[in-house]
């Protein structure tokens, strides 16, 4: 496997006085040692948005020009068949020269999804199968009739936030989004890992404000972050169980019973937990989600509550 990787000048490789950190050197001379003896087909590029020779100019200021591959200007027009490709596989957010001491470690994460997460995703899709026949009227079959439980979406494996909410959106089934009417454990668990770096379909609407506010903490699906929901299955929305909820409430409880302690084992890099939103009540006011979990999935509660959880 090739890992092209291309560092930023301003902001990264210099810091806010326009100078390197002493500890860079070294690392720079630790990843050329690894990419050189791991990686022989792959490249260590500086680039900037002022162009190939400002950057190379800054490498050769600062006596780093030797650690690099090359020098280039960050694209402003991209040509290719299938643009989608073009999408790095991860993305550091450059927060500060603390970041030096823990670089390598964070680039080269484990490849995902593993065959841990693989066969999770089959047993989710296996379990969903058989007891959605007791459940029939949770869909709408007619409106979409291809759906696949999605126990995450992201890269749930590296992620270092997850965001929490109640199941996924009927509507991510649409005949827009591209989904095949059969997928293997593993083609499904390529696509929910890859969810949010897809070029088409992208990530659906829903997630929209959910990114605006990780991103004001400095995170990103794109990067750090990846959803879990306490039950897999698309049903019908929350809104239609509203008179009635009991047994939608049953078998989320079920769920995430189920699948939300196996999920977030094998979310090893995981810091912090946002749950999102609210929960179909019968009541005239919904629950916050977060109150929910504590009241009524004690254990569930219990292992969620180790993450420094919020509301988001």
């Amino acid at each position: 496997m090739s890992v092209n990787i291309f560092l930023d000048v301003d902001g990264t490789l210099l810091n806010s006085n326009e100078g390197v950190d002493p500890r860079a050197k070294e690392i720079l001379r630790q990843l050329r040692r690894k990419i050189d003896a791991e990686y022989p087909d792959s490249g260590l590029y500086l680039w900037s948005g002022a162009g190939g020779d400002y950057a190379r100019s800054k490498a050769e200021e600062h006596g780093l020009a030797g650690f690099f591959s090359g020098f280039a200007g960050k694209p402003d027009i991209i040509i290719d068949d299938n643009p989608s490709s073009v999408f790095p596989r991860k993305t550091i957010i450059w927060n500060g020269d603390s970041q030096w001491q823990n670089l390598i470690s964070t680039m080269f994460t484990e490849f995902s999804p593993s065959d841990q997460l693989v066969k999770l995703v089959n047993e989710v899709q296996t379990t969903v199968a058989h007891t959605d026949n007791q459940i029939p009227e949770f869909y709408d079959e007619k409106k979409f009739p291809i759906r696949h439980p999605i126990p995450f979406f992201g890269d749930l494996e590296n992620a270092e936030i997850l965001t929490l909410a109640v199941n996924p959106s009927p509507r991510e089934f649409h005949e827009d989004r591209c989904w095949k009417n059969q997928m293997e454990a593993r083609e499904l668990s390529f696509r929910l890992v890859n969810y949010f770096r897809l070029w088409n379909p992208p990530a659906h609407g829903w997630f929209a404000s959910l990114e605006t506010n990780l991103r004001r903490n400095n995170c990103s699906y794109l990067s750090n972050s990846a959803h879990i929901d306490l039950s897999p299955r698309a049903t019908h929305k929350m809104s239609e169980f509203r008179n009635d909820p009991t047994r939608f409430l049953a078998m989320v409880n079920s769920d995430a019973i189920r699948w939300l302690p196996k999920l977030i084992h094998l979310a090893k890099k995981v810091k912090k937990v946002r749950v999102h939103f609210k929960i179909v009540s019968a009541e005239r006011e919904w629950p916050w989600l977060d109150d929910y979990i504590q009241t009524n999935l004690k254990d569930v509660w219990s292992l969620l509550e180790q993450y420094n959880i919020d509301r988001i």
